[in-house]
C-alpha cells in the first residue's frame, strides 16, 4: 500500500508535542492494523487455493470511502451492481477472523484492528463490519444520557415559550438559536465521549493482541 493510501484518513491532531506524539502513536496503530488485516486476508486466500487477484489486492489496499460504513437501513433493497471482488474480501476476512478466534479465543487482534479503523474512519472498518467483527459497543448508559439531554433542552424551551405569550418574535428566535447551539454542543460532547471510549477500548485490546506489542 502506498503512503498516501495509508495516511489518507489519518486526520490532524494538533501541533503541540503531546498531540504530535499521540498522532504518531495512532498512525502506528493504523499501519499495524492495516498490515495485519491485509496479510491475514491474503493468507486466507492462499489457503483457499485461490490467491488474491491483482484486482482484489488493489481493492483491498485502496478501499473507497463508500465502504467505510454499512448502510443505515440494511433491510431496504437498493439495486446496485454487485461487487464480486469486495464480497470475496469480506468472505475471506470473516473466515480468517473465525479461524483466529477458534485457535486463540483470548486474542483481540481483530477487535484491535476494528476499533482502530473505526476511530480513524478508515474504509477497512466497513469491510470488517460486513465480515462480522463487532466487538466494540458504545455504553448504553452514555447513549441514553445524550438522548435525554437532547430531548430535555428543546422541551424546556418550548414550555417556556408557550408559558410566556408576551415574548416577541426576536426573543423567540434567540431562544430557538440557543436551543440549537445547545443541541450541537451535546452532539459534539457525545462524539468526544465515544472517541475516548474507543481509545480506551483500543488500549484494552492492545494488551490481549499478538501483533501490536511493538506498536504501544
Amino acid at each position: 500500500m502506498t503512503t498516501v493510501g495509508l495516511y489518507r484518513y489519518s486526520g490532524a491532531f494538533g501541533d503541540d508535542t503531546t498531540g504530535l506524539k499521540g498522532s504518531m502513536d495512532r498512525t502506528a496503530d493504523l499501519d499495524a492494523a492495516l498490515s495485519f488485516v491485509i496479510e491475514r486476508i491474503a493468507e486466507q486466500a492462499r489457503l483457499s487455493g485461490e490467491p488474491l487477484s491483482e484486482e482484489q489486492r488493489f481493492l483491498l489496499e485502496n478501499l473507497p470511502s463508500a465502504h467505510s460504513r454499512p448502510r443505515m437501513y440494511p433491510d431496504i433493497v437498493k439495486l446496485v451492481p454487485r461487487n464480486i471482488a469486495y464480497e470475496r474480501l469480506c468472505t475471506l476476512a470473516k473466515t480468517a477472523y473465525l479461524n483466529d478466534r477458534e485457535r486463540s479465543p483470548a486474542s483481540r487482534d481483530w477487535e484491535f484492528a476494528f476499533a482502530v479503523f473505526r476511530l480513524r474512519r478508515n474504509p477497512m472498518w466497513g469491510l470488517l463490519h460486513y465480515a462480522g467483527v463487532r466487538d466494540y459497543r458504545r455504553s448504553s448508559r452514555d447513549s441514553l444520557l445524550v438522548i435525554m439531554a437532547g430531548l430535555v433542552v428543546p422541551v424546556l424551551i418550548v414550555i417556556l415559550v408557550v408559558a410566556n405569550e408576551r415574548w416577541n418574535t426576536l426573543q423567540v428566535t434567540g431562544i430557538v438559536c440557543a436551543c440549537l447551539a445547545i443541541m450541537v454542543s451535546i452532539y459534539s460532547a457525545s462524539q468526544k465521549i465515544e472517541r475516548r471510549q474507543l481509545e480506551n477500548h483500543i488500549e484494552r485490546c492492545r494488551l490481549a493482541s499478538r501483533f501490536v506489542n511493538s506498536v504501544g
